[in-house]
């Protein structure tokens, strides 16, 4: 009796947050269906003309291959950079509490100031990161980083590793301190260095954390929308135009919500596929793992 009458308390939240989360997928699902836009008010059935029609455009294709790389080389980078960072704290004797605090400073802010903070380091006409690269003598012009094609799409990319690195940083660094010490002593015994024991002990340790940071942060990577939005807006001609950016112009500033539907249907498909991918490549559980 008990346990029905919790289930009774549970069940109208359960279903609420149920219905909050399915409707808008319903609902997008069945807008990429219809010729719904913000300039007519009649909607149609059109089939699977809007998939055919973001399909067939090179914009799309475009879009494709900035996500790949935006969110490959993010991930990479954050990964590398996070890993490396919990390393150099843990083996800090002193001081550790401030360094951590340090390297967690830009999930402290919000992406409207991240992105302008970096719109004016690498300003083509003000900024210090110009002045600097200029003053030692590396480049003898300046560079508008975001404003150049060339540069624009590793200049996000940059800014996205420095803010998605304290993640990493947080997660290694936790699980680090939960490897026993006995593991580390009978490497050392074995004769093994400092790298051994980070090859052999650490990171085959870690192996479960790393396949959980490596599915969340590629998700959160690829569904990013604001730091290249604010930054570059999808230019130069296109060169840092992601899927997002990519929906969003075909619904607000086309005013196509049927096609930015099926654009949104088929992220989340491709995404859902490459999730599924990552849970089989990625071990995510002590147990699969082996250890």
């Amino acid at each position: 009796m008990d346990r029905h009458f919790a289930v009774l308390l549970v069940a109208p939240g359960m279903l609420w947050m149920l219905a909050l989360l399915l409707y808008p997928v319903l609902l997008n699902f069945y807008y990429s269906f219809t010729n719904k836009s913000f300039q007519y008010p009649n909607t149609s059935f059109v089939g699977l003309d809007n998939y055919s029609a973001f399909l067939s455009d090179p914009a799309f294709w475009s879009s494709l291959g900035n996500s790949a790389i935006w969110t490959v080389t993010s991930v990479i980078g954050q990964l590398v950079i996070g890993f490396v960072a919990a390393l150099t704290v843990e083996a800090i004797a002193r001081g550790r509490a401030l360094v951590r605090l340090l390297l967690i400073v830009p999930w402290m802010f919000s992406s409207i100031v991240l992105a302008s903070t970096w719109r004016l380091m690498l300003d083509g006409l003000t900024g210090v990161a110009n002045a600097v690269i200029i003053g030692v003598g590396v480049l003898e012009e300046p560079v508008a980083f975001f404003g150049d094609g060339g540069t624009a799409l590793a200049s996000v990319i940059v800014m996205n590793v420095w803010f998605g690195a304290p993640f990493m940083f947080l997660a290694f660094l936790a699980g680090m301190q939960t490897v026993p010490q006995d593991l580390y002593e009978a490497a050392v015994t074995d004769g093994a260095g400092y790298w051994r024991q980070v090859w052999h002990v650490t990171l085959p340790a870690l192996r479960p954390i790393v396949g959980t940071l490596v599915i969340l942060r590629t998700i959160w990577v690829l569904n990013n929308f604001d730091f290249i939005y604010l930054t570059t807006g999808g230019g130069p001609r296109d060169t840092t135009m992601t899927l997002p950016l990519y929906a969003f112009r075909a619904g607000w500033a086309q005013f196509e919500v049927g096609r930015m539907a099926a654009i949104s249907v088929g992220m989340m498909l491709a995404l859902l596929a490459l999730v599924i991918v990552l849970f089989r490549l990625m071990p995510i559980d002590s147990d699969e793992d082996g250890s």
